[in-house]
């Protein structure tokens, strides 16, 4: 099943499902993180489940897994960007509803594809896309996803601190005077750029 993405594509799912899987299961997370949060496992599925749309948006694309995507847009000269990084293949391009054969273009794994003759058509939506892309999500992506739901998990929404008398308690912040919520700090970002998709 088709299901579009915010990034104007979309990519096949398995059956029965409605969007996009988490970038990483509760089962992973608790790997990741040593099994140590005591969340339930429906509140790690639900914050696993935003901290993944979190890194997507920052990204700009599906990130992980891989997937079957399909895209119709335009080239501009014998150019023509895909939306997404790590490209794995591409099963298909037509143009203006025409399949080129598989020799007619090269691609890098970047979604940079090339005609090896002549140029892509200057009119939007000319040309359908249809490719393999996404990454493993046991790296850096993985982390940074565990990281951030570890972080959301263990701040108390709207609670910083508590003082009875001389003694104080300061609580996991998800960013500098926050608590709660999903927040990329310093270190995700740092984890996550390689995998980010500039304005193209």
């Amino acid at each position: 099943m088709g299901y579009m993405t915010s990034w104007d594509y979309s990519v096949t799912l398995e059956e029965g499902a409605t969007g996009l899987p988490p970038i990483i299961t509760a089962e992973q997370f608790g790997i990741l993180t040593g099994g140590v949060m005591s969340s339930t496992t429906e509140q790690i599925a639900a914050v696993l489940e935003t901290a993944s749309q979190a890194v997507r948006d920052w990204c700009g694309w599906h990130v992980a897994p891989v997937m079957q995507c399909e895209w119709t847009g335009q080239g501009e000269g014998r150019q023509m960007l895909l939306p997404c990084l790590s490209v794995r293949s591409i099963a298909s391009i037509a143009v203006n509803g025409a399949e080129l054969a598989a020799d007619a273009y090269e691609w890098r794994p970047s979604g940079v594809v090339r005609l090896a003759a002549g140029c892509f058509p200057p009119a939007w939506r000319s040309v359908e896309a249809v490719f393999y892309a996404g990454v493993d999500a046991t790296g850096a992506i993985g982390a940074a996803v565990a990281q951030i739901a570890a972080n959301a998990l263990a701040a108390a929404p709207g609670v910083r601190a508590e003082r009875i008398g001389t003694a104080s308690v300061d609580y996991n912040q998800t960013a500098t005077g926050v608590s709660g919520g999903i927040r990329l700090l310093a270190s995700d970002l740092d984890l996550l750029a390689p995998y980010r998709l500039t304005v193209r």
